[in-house]
């Protein structure tokens, strides 16, 4: 959270954040080793997405993200694949593997931005759909989810 905080802090016009979990680790510690044949250690964690509801366009969250990853929050092959992709998207549903299903991203936390000044509906009509298909019946872990975000 304390980076989505940076970011807003430093780009305010980002508006609100949510912050979804995409996937769990396992908690291992694996030791990998770099181009250069130097160990290094990495923690197999939970995933994390942050979703912004400022329209800012797709150039300005180019260079967030190249500003970023200039840092080293990101990886540089990220800015990369977002460049030839072109697009920035975030699933929402269930991922077939052949290693089994990935869950749908679950929201953990959201985050108000007193320096927003736009409209900011986004991040409320995702809770609100989700809380829709909940009640449907089609994934009781959305509801739960949306309360806890609302109420952080």
């Amino acid at each position: 959270m304390m980076l989505t905080r940076m970011i807003m802090e430093q780009w305010p016009e980002v508006g609100d954040a949510l912050i979804l979990r995409s996937s769990e680790g396992s908690g291992r510690i694996d030791t990998k080793y770099d181009n250069y044949h130097r160990p290094y250690h990495r923690l197999d964690g939970d995933s994390y997405h942050v979703v912004f509801d400022g329209l800012i366009g797709y150039n300005k969250a180019c260079r967030i993200i190249e500003a970023l990853a200039g840092v080293h929050v990101l990886n540089r092959d990220y800015v990369k694949l977002r460049t030839f992709r072109g697009d920035m998207t975030l699933r929402v549903s269930p991922q077939v593997l052949a290693s089994g299903v990935k869950p749908a991203p679950v929201a953990v936390a959201g985050i108000k931005n007193a320096k927003f000044r736009g409209a900011g509906e986004g991040i409320a009509q995702y809770l609100d759909f989700s809380a829709a298909c909940a009640r449907l019946g089609r994934d009781p872990r959305l509801l739960e989810a949306a309360v806890q975000v609302v109420t952080t």
